[in-house]
């Protein structure tokens, strides 16, 4: 071979190895940009969402991705959740109980909620009895809207409203709201399958649902 053939060669591969190197760094930098404009389309939702006196009571762990959202996220653990701890029904009055010596026998002080409430639950829940007691008073007597994520939290779910659902599964998940009825998978299977980003992207949404089904109960 000649060697005016050879440098050909050398330069077409080389030619080749420079557009392909160009063309990877396009589309990495191209995935990267678009990565990041995801991340901000969802912090302005987000952001939306923090702007709004509302209260979200998260029984298990939020994903990372909705850090943002920490000042309106109050964190339960199955083992803590009570009457103390989730959004029940409080007295309409304050009323204080005397016995004849003039002790305080008991009281009942109203409870100050915010605008809009919202419970979620996600992960393994393994509520105690008080606990679902007061997970149910929270959305029957007080008509917090609840979404559960996954099949273990929707089982949980199903079993202290008494609901029997049709989709169950890896990647369901369940919504209720007094007066508004139920929604089976309002999650897509794959977002909660997958978790991180494609959870988070879900959230907003489902939030601004409960906010327009949230009817504070008198």
């Amino acid at each position: 071979m000649s060697k005016g053939k050879t440098g050909l060669i050398v330069l077409t591969v080389l030619a080749a190895m420079f557009f392909l190197f160009v063309a990877l760094l396009y589309g990495s930098s191209t995935k990267r940009q678009g990565a990041i404009d995801r991340r901000d389309a969802l912090d302005d939702k987000l952001e939306v969402v923090l702007d709004t006196d509302i209260t979200i009571y998260w029984i298990g762990e939020p994903p990372a991705e909705l850090n943002v959202l920490s000042p309106v996220i109050q964190i339960v653990s199955s083992e803590s959740a009570n009457e103390e701890t989730l959004p029940v029904k409080g007295p309409a009055f304050h009323t204080i109980e005397y016995n004849e010596d003039g002790q305080i026998v008991s009281e009942d002080i109203p409870k100050d909620y915010p605008r809009y409430m919202i419970i979620v639950i996600s992960g393994t829940p393994n509520l105690s009895d008080r606990g679902k007691e007061a997970l149910l008073d929270a959305i029957s007597q007080n008509g917090v809207p609840v979404l559960a994520i996954g099949d273990a939290a929707s089982e949980t779910l199903c079993d202290v409203l008494c609901y029997t659902r049709v989709h169950k599964g890896e990647g369901s998940s369940l919504y209720y709201c007094l007066g508004a009825g139920y929604k089976e998978n309002p999650i897509s299977e794959g977002a909660v399958k997958s978790g991180g980003m494609e959870l988070a992207e879900a959230i907003p949404d489902l939030i601004s649902t409960a906010m327009t089904d949230y009817k504070p109960q008198e």
